[in-house]
């Protein structure tokens, strides 16, 4: 699944490109998403030794997965586009003594904030204006009412957390290599 999400990130979501993208939306997938997963699996679910059950750990990776790709795609693509669009401006930076990362450091910013909009959105209205279909299904399941509102609240924060980290090493990794080129 994470191969199959950073193929459409890298190759059908985004007009610019660069050499190496595909590896870096890669390993920033594989880490974010293993990492945060395990982590919240473990122990903000307290499943202990016992967090690779499938029934489990499955539809947690696949959840975090699903916003994670959307929200890369979205930072990755709004990091090329600008640096494609402003690349005058950052040259101009550059010539006048800022460093590589303070010539693209409005750039990498407003991809961030982009991509992590509708995670921070989702995070505000939690509960209050939706139910989500994981705790609705937990419910209707038999869950205990609480165990099923823990769970969502868990889950949500690690979507966040996952997006987070996902799209702050795609935009780092994106700024760094495209000022490598530019250096060149």
């Amino acid at each position: 699944l994470i191969f199959l999400s950073s193929c459409e990130t890298a190759y059908n979501k985004s007009d610019w490109s660069y050499s190496g993208m595909f590896p870096s939306v890669l390993l920033s997938t594989l880490f974010s998403t293993a990492f945060i997963g395990v982590l919240g699996t473990r122990f903000a679910m307290n499943q202990g030794k016992h967090f690779w059950l499938p029934e489990l750990f499955i539809p947690t990776i696949g959840l975090l997965l699903g916003i994670t790709s959307g929200a890369m795609a979205v930072g990755l693509s709004t990091c090329l586009t600008k640096v494609g669009q402003q690349s005058d401006q950052i040259e101009t930076y550059l010539s006048f003594g800022a460093s590589r990362w303070e010539a693209g450091r409005t750039v990498a910013i407003e991809a961030i904030r982009l991509a992590m909009l509708p995670s921070i959105n989702q995070m505000s209205v939690i509960g209050l204006i939706t139910i989500p279909g994981a705790m609705t299904g937990q419910i209707l399941g038999g869950a205990p009412i609480m165990n099923a509102v823990r769970y969502q609240q868990i889950i949500t924060f690690m979507i966040s957390a996952t997006t987070g980290l996902c799209v702050l090493s795609v935009v780092y990794v994106n700024e760094k290599k495209k000022r490598k080129e530019k250096k060149r």
